[in-house]
């Protein structure tokens, strides 16, 4: 069983794959990326959906029933110039990455530190090939400068 103070820690990271979920769901949506890049938008999309999905089914009941608003409005927006699109989602995955990487060192259940663990090793996968989008630079792939969400 989950304590409060770890349930408390992972419905703000269920709330952030809900907010990245529903902003790679729009960016498929529109269909402006063709080929090996719309590939690679509903992929990462299918990520997000699986990571909100095993949180809600760890969550029960106590499952967040929103995305982070502040999140999804900020990326939202900013994904309204098309020729910030990698730089932007490259942003995102970052700060999922430093977000539940704070989280893993506040819980107290090793499962859901595994767990998350399993998330942030594909997130950070999906930062590095975002910014192969945008640079060859190998630091730019490799570097998180992000800082997480979760304060508490």
């Amino acid at each position: 069983m989950l304590s409060d103070a770890d349930i408390n820690l992972l419905i703000p990271a269920q709330a952030l794959e809900l907010a990245a979920r529903d902003i790679y769901a729009s960016l498929v949506s529109r269909a402006t990326k063709s080929g090996d890049e719309q590939a690679l938008l509903e992929l990462i999309h299918s990520h997000h959906v699986a990571y909100e999905q095993s949180l809600n089914g760890v969550l029960g009941k106590r499952a967040a029933t929103t995305r982070n608003a502040e999140v999804y409005t900020r990326f939202f927006a900013a994904l309204s110039d098309s020729s910030k699109t990698w730089s932007t989602l490259l942003e995102l995955e970052n700060i999922a990455v430093a977000t539940h990487t704070a989280i893993i060192e506040k819980l107290s259940s090793a499962k859901m530190a595994a767990l998350l663990a399993s998330v942030i090793t594909v997130e950070a996968r999906h930062a590095a090939i975002l910014a192969t989008q945008i640079s060859s630079n190998l630091s730019l792939a490799l570097d998180n400068p992000q800082q997480a969400l979760v304060t508490q």
